[in-house]
């Protein structure tokens, strides 16, 4: 599974994101959530799979940040974010793509049951963030930034993301 364009990367991980939300009678997800969660699955499949996409992560104060999608978004603040599933378009990528489909669920649907601050927290200790991170720079987060840290971190939370994986494919 690879999206050669960044918004349909983007399009699908929030048809997840609210998928999960819907099913899991979740009440509510933030902007923060939804830019470290996309951050977070895409790093797990650019590790440990295949590379899903091409998509610039900027260093911000509270993690990663994909720009366009915080601008779209940043007129809720804090508030939950008015996102709907698309049961047609979830179908059409469980159809080509089932077992991609899966894992990117069951990773959103972890996180989700997380506290906002303690994914704010993975991202700052668990990611490149924490090396490349600079007060209003917005420095980039390349691909080879997370390959890096991930060889450098061996014994890391996208590792325990993985045994999460692994166990639901079984």
């Amino acid at each position: 599974m690879f999206f050669y364009f960044k918004e349909d990367f983007i399009n699908y991980m929030l048809n997840v994101i609210a998928k999960v939300k819907k099913q899991n009678c979740i009440k509510r997800v933030t902007q923060i959530q939804i830019q470290k969660i996309i951050y977070i699955v895409y790093s797990y499949f650019l590790l440990f799979r295949e590379k899903i996409a091409n998509v610039d992560f900027e260093t911000w104060r509270w993690g990663p940040v994909i720009y366009e999608l915080w601008k779209k978004h940043t007129i809720y603040s804090k508030s939950d974010i008015p996102i709907i599933y698309l049961e047609k378009a979830d179908l059409e990528i469980e159809k080509d793509f089932p077992q991609e489909n899966k894992i990117a669920y069951e990773i959103v649907k972890f996180l989700l049951n997380l506290k906002s601050w303690d994914i704010v927290t993975i991202c700052h200790e668990q990611t490149p963030w924490k090396k490349l991170y600079k007060p209003s720079r917005n420095n980039l987060i390349k691909d080879q930034d997370i390959i890096h840290f991930h060889n450098e971190n061996t014994n890391n939370f996208f590792h325990y993301i993985d045994f999460i994986v692994k166990n639901v494919l079984k």
